[in-house]
Parts: C-alpha cells; structure tokens; sequence
C-alpha cells in the first residue's frame, strides 16, 4: 500500500472513529512513516530523554529502519533485513499457519498476529496519559501499518523463498479484458530477487489496479481487485474502532473511499488531491521529515563538521518528541514479533 492507504484512509478512519483530529493526525502519520523511516545507524544526540533509556545511551540514540524502499533490490537478500525489516513491518505471517512442521511466512489478510498488535496498541493506548499517551498513539499508527498490509501482500512473504514469491505470469485488466505485461517487463521483474512482492513489481500496492498472477509451483492465477480489497482493510480496520467513539454513516465513507481507491492516477500527488476533494472536512497533512526535523536540531555554525569528525553529538533535543517516540514504538514492535516467530 501507498500513502494513499496508510496515511489518507487511516487518516479518515480514524477520525471517524472518535479519534480528535490531532490524535488522527498522530496514527495517521506514524503509519505512514513506517515507509519513510529510513534512519539506522547510531546518532549523537546532545540530551536524553527518560521515556526512551532503552534506546538512548549517554548522548547516543539508535533510530529503527521500518523502510524498505531502495532495500527491496539493493540488500533484501540479507536475511537481517528480512528479520527486521520484511517480516515485522510489512510481510507479517500469520501464527495460525506457522505452528506445524512446515511453516508458511505467507502472509493472510486480517491475520490473527496482525490484528493482536493493534490490540495491543489499543489496550496500552486506554490506560495511558500525557506522553506516554502520545507515544501509544504513534504504536497504534504502526501497528494499523503492519494490519493494513496484510491486505495488500497477502500471498507473498518477507523472507527469501522460491517457493512463496516466484512469479511465473502477470496480467494486468484494461479494456475488459485480461492482457499479459511486456516481455521487457517480465524480463525486468523477474531479475529481482523471490522476497516480498519483488517480482510483481508494485502492483499490490496500487489501489486501482486490477491484475492476476500465476505463481511458478501453480497452474491456478489469482485475482486481485486492489480497490475492492483496500475497501475490505478499510472496513476491517474501522470495524475493530466500532463502539470505542461517535457514530457515523460509515456506508456514505465507503463510498467516498472507493471513488478515491479506484482513481486511476500513479502520481501519488494526484490521488492526495482526489482524498482532498472527496474528504473536505478532513484535514490531510503529511510531509516525511517533518517529525525528524521538530525532534532533532541540528548544531549550527562551522564546528559541526568538527563535530561530526571527533563524535560528539551534532544534534540537540528538538521541541517535538514523536520521531523518538516512533523508533521506540517500532523496536517493540520488532522485538515482540521476532520473539514469537523464534518459538515456532
């Protein structure tokens, strides 16, 4: 999924579900950013902040990678990438299907592993407050990432395997009718490596595509209507809000966010506009470094190469907190995940 999904639609839902438009803004944000955190090696950072010792050492900060944009060629074959990336945050198997002597790491959609983060979330959510409050926000905002996800990669797996990611055909629906893509195509995806949904390219990931495809070990294609089941994710998610705030006519919002699933634009700005149009009363904001930029300053003047050369640190505590928040949200996140698949 896109922005379009993990920042828009979980934007809407939840402000629909009760949520104030600032607390939407913070889910809505951190999900999205689970695309965008690309930060992952140690920073010095001039403070410390308390709620997050785990992650601070003296004046040392250690940011969690969630991104796997540029990652899915250049180092998706390390399986450290698949443990801490893949697997956690965007190709989450379900437990059901791992308990036997064969496990699957295919992921399914509304998976029982997937859901029970966001339940988690939710639970910590409810007993918090002030910061700590804040900080369960964004660990929901994450979570409904992972949730979301399991829609559009069911069928695929984060870990390097022939068997669960080799694509033999693809097909795409235009002009009422099934067409196969270029051999050029074909040829190109079929260089990337059997992780993820590498050798489908992105098409799980565009909400109006329409498409099949046929894995090597089957003679069967499977079908995926991308609008009809970002629609399904939509209304899973909003279901699992369902008597926790106001409520709506969520028939009239379903309608409104199949207009914009199925808006056939790839520049991503374009369907931003299309959610601006059909959703008014929503606030739509997001800009990828502006968490980062409110939570670190960098430190001005000639010396900070000096700085950066002798490590010490070259970044004060901003005035926001939430970028700290999202890379201690996300390794539990990580942690939780990989210690359950370790007793598999």
């Amino acid at each position: 999924m896109q922005i379009d999904f993990h920042y828009n639609t979980i934007r809407i839902l939840m402000e629909k579900a009760g949520f104030r438009p600032e607390d939407a803004q913070i889910i809505a944000y951190a999900s999205q950013y689970v695309d965008d955190a690309v930060d992952h090696e140690e920073m010095k950072v001039n403070g410390h902040l308390e709620i997050l010792s785990r992650r601070f050492t003296e004046n040392s900060f250690n940011p969690v990678c969630t991104a796997h944009r540029g990652l899915q060629f250049l180092k998706g074959f390390k399986q450290d990438v698949q443990n801490k990336i893949y697997i956690p945050f965007h190709f989450l198997p379900d437990l059901d299907r791992l308990d036997d002597a064969s496990p699957s790491f295919l992921v399914h959609p509304n998976g029982n592993l997937a859901k029970r983060l966001v339940f988690i979330a939710l639970t910590e959510l409810g007993k918090s407050t002030g910061e700590q409050r804040i900080m369960n926000l964004v660990r929901l905002g994450i979570a409904l990432h992972t949730y979301a996800d399991t829609w559009a990669h069911q069928d695929f797996s984060g870990r390097h395997s022939h068997a669960e990611n080799d694509i033999d055909e693809i097909e795409i629906f235009k002009n009422g009718k099934y067409e196969k893509i270029s051999v050029f195509s074909k040829l190109e995806y079929d260089a990337f490596p059997d992780i993820g949904h590498a050798e489908v390219s992105d098409f799980p990931d565009k909400s109006y595509l329409k498409w099949r495809y046929r894995k090597a070990n089957s003679t069967d294609f499977f079908e995926r209507d991308n609008s009809r089941l970002f629609l399904k994710a939509a209304e899973s998610i909003f279901d699992i809000f369902v008597g926790t705030g106001k409520s709506i006519d969520f028939e009239d919002v379903k309608t409104r966010l199949y207009e914009c699933f199925s808006f056939e634009a790839d520049n991503l700005e374009e369907k931003f506009k299309k959610f601006q149009q059909n959703f008014p009363e929503i606030g739509f904001y997001y800009d990828e470094y502006q968490w980062r930029s409110e939570a670190l300053e960098v430190m001005k003047g000639d010396k900070i190469k000096e700085l950066i050369k002798t490590g010490e640190p070259a970044y004060v505590l901003g005035s926001d907190k939430k970028w700290f928040y999202f890379h201690f949200a996300a390794q539990e996140q990580r942690e939780f995940v990989l210690n359950l698949l370790k007793k598999i």
